[in-house]
């Protein structure tokens, strides 16, 4: 059995040891935490990757040349936005 077995062990005895000397409240308050951390983890991850697509796709629009033609006056409903009346 290699140290690394036994500190496992060690461990995994402890924790047992613990869990029998906590209260029903305590653990789930600590199991509560847990899980909180793990969902603030995993929304974390999620708005980085938000982050990091948004900044491809900012990247990518750059240099190009919209062909954007501004409005000064229109009449009527704007075209393409509203559907035809039959």
């Amino acid at each position: 059995m290699s140290i690394r077995d036994m500190a496992r062990a060690m461990g995994r005895r402890g924790g047992q040891q613990r869990a029998r000397r906590l209260s029903a409240p305590a653990r789930r308050r600590i199991a509560s935490l847990g899980g909180r951390a793990r969902r603030d983890s995993i929304q974390a991850a999620r708005r980085i990757a938000e982050n990091l697509r948004y900044a491809a796709a900012v990247r990518d629009l750059r240099g190009r040349s919209l062909d954007v033609t501004p409005l000064h006056a229109f009449k009527g409903p704007l075209p393409g936005i509203y559907p035809a009346k039959t």
